[in-house]
């Protein structure tokens, strides 16, 4: 249900104008970005292999179409200074995308938060759990966090058995869903919204005290590399406190509006704030790059070949051993040793004590001729 407001209650159009200068700077070098980050994740399987990476690769794809559909949407409007096409449906739409993807988005930062607290201090016991309660854990909070908002918003924007929606053409989003004004508006700021991002700052605090802790501790687990782990912790303190930042005023405004029930004065406040918000969105891919740096310092971008997002870092070392006379003489391989960003792995089991310690073991040091640059031209 929803009726048509065509009186023109019209933002600035200078302020508009800007506006649109401002997104439309940001936006393209940001789609630039994120194009070559969702290449990366396309072209590297080792990189969607692991674990810790999938959460980080469901959060870019939201952000990617958010930056490819529901922004440009808004820069329309401030280039038109008017909604269009100005129709109900385009309203709608528009508004159930909106509100589905910015609030998966904090879900899932909420859920990234909290499992990053198990990959680090609770990986034994992910590891001794079974196959299916470990995929259970895992994968189960990905797919509600994507699923759950677009179904809600669906019924209270789409469907809205509860109100009647009023859509105004000279704001942006149209205004806002009637919804808010019921309990569903309650349900929705503190289910979908306050909790998550209550999720966000305590799981980040406790992870940067908890890595701050066990730094200070003189009994440190012997496999876990807490150098890495605590530069990790802190780049994702850093890139989660800029949706809280953004979204907790839209929170804030959103409390008022539904207890005072004033909707011009109100839009007015929650329309600046969710222009904030779309700047986290501009950002997040910049972050992204900061906490991945194999995204750096790569040459002939352009092409985007598989071999160009190679690791930064990839070093073999083959442990070898001569035996036998001269003329018979059997090459035998004792181990392989991959390094890869601060992370070793053993592919084969060195036998060391079936051969004779007399014999001579080299090490051989295969370093790939990669195009990167460690910090350095």
């Amino acid at each position: 249900m929803s009726t048509n407001n065509t009186t023109p209650i019209t933002d600035d159009p200078i302020a508009n104008s800007v506006k649109f200068a401002v997104f439309l700077a940001f936006q393209i070098p940001s789609i630039i970005t994120s194009s070559i980050i969702v290449i990366y994740i396309i072209v590297t399987p080792a990189f969607r292999s692991k674990e810790q990476n999938h959460s980080i690769c469901v959060l870019l794809s939201f952000n990617f179409l958010q930056l490819i559909s529901d922004i440009p949407l808004a820069i329309h409007f401030f280039h038109l200074n008017i909604v269009q096409p100005a129709t109900s449906v385009h309203c709608i739409l528009w508004t159930w995308l909106d509100f589905t993807l910015n609030t998966s988005s904090v879900q899932l930062m909420a859920w990234i938060s909290i499992e990053r607290h198990l990959f680090i201090f609770s990986w034994n016991l992910m590891r001794r759990v079974s196959r299916l309660q470990r995929w259970f854990i895992h994968f189960a909070p990905l797919i509600i966090c994507s699923v759950w908002c677009s179904i809600f918003y669906f019924f209270t924007i789409i469907a809205s058995p509860m109100c009647a929606n009023t859509w105004i053409f000279y704001r942006l989003l149209c205004g806002l869903p009637c919804y808010l004004t019921t309990n569903w508006g309650y349900y929705d700021l503190i289910f979908n919204i306050i909790m998550p991002v209550l999720f966000i700052l305590i799981a980040n605090v406790a992870l940067v005290i908890r890595v701050v802790k066990q730094k200070l501790s003189r009994v440190r687990p012997t496999r876990v590399d807490w150098h890495r782990q605590r530069k990790m912790a802190f780049q994702l303190a850093r890139n989660d406190l800029l949706p809280v930042r953004s979204d907790n005023g839209f929170q804030y405004i959103h409390i008022h509006f539904i207890l005072l029930h004033v909707y011009v004065a109100i839009n007015d406040l929650i329309i600046h704030l969710q222009i904030n918000a779309y700047f986290h969105r501009f950002l997040n891919p910049a972050l992204t790059l900061t906490y991945h740096r194999r995204f750096i310092y790569c040459k002939n971008v352009k092409f985007f070949k598989k071999k160009h997002f190679e690791p930064l870092l990839n070093i073999r070392i083959i442990v070898w051993q001569l035996i036998g006379t001269n003329h018979h003489r059997k090459t035998v391989v004792l181990g392989e040793y991959f390094f890869e960003l601060n992370e070793v792995y053993r592919k084969t089991p060195p036998p060391m004590r079936t051969y004779q310690s007399s014999e001579r073991t080299e090490i051989v040091l295969n370093i790939n001729a990669l195009p990167f640059h460690y910090g350095m031209k």
